[in-house]
């Protein structure tokens, strides 16, 4: 008894952990697709460290955002595969995985949103500041946007 809670616990740790990757992996390619300068150039050829910052500040934003969207709540009733008289854990599981996308997909259009607001209400070029003048202050801007919409977020979901 003991060793198969061990061992279901295991693997639903292990579930969540490779969601948890995968759920970075795809806010990364969202922040590429809103990000118009090339990231990947920005941080690792140029050493650009202000969009160094702007892409750390979206890391711990969808970390957030995954820790809202494991933990949040989740109503079985909706899920018709969930047998409301005797639930199977993996049933639940599975209930759990795509509330947790469902969630984490919300967030990632408001991080997208929230981006473009900041964009829209800057009286600079953000992406100039960033990108070409390297403005350190400015890519602290972004992230703290973009955390701070997810500790919103957050507090929503959970």
């Amino acid at each position: 008894m003991v060793i198969s809670h061990f061992i279901n616990i295991s693997i639903e740790i292990l579930i969540y952990f490779l969601v948890s990757i995968v759920c970075l992996f795809i806010g990364r390619k969202v922040l590429d697709w809103i990000t118009p300068y090339d990231l990947n150039n920005q941080t690792s050829v140029e050493k650009n460290l202000a969009s160094g910052i702007t892409e750390a500040g979206f890391y711990i934003a969808m970390a957030i955002i995954v820790h809202a969207s494991v933990s949040g709540v989740v109503d079985y009733e909706m899920f018709s595969f969930v047998d409301a008289e005797n639930p199977a854990r993996f049933a639940l599981l599975g209930a759990e995985l795509i509330t947790t996308a469902i969630y984490l997909l919300l967030g990632l259009i408001c991080l997208c949103l929230g981006r473009r607001s900041l964009d829209w209400v800057t009286p600079f070029d953000l992406n100039k500041e960033i990108q070409t003048e390297r403005n350190v202050g400015v890519g602290a801007i972004e992230a703290s946007i973009y955390i701070s919409i997810a500790i919103i977020i957050h507090g929503i979901i959970v």
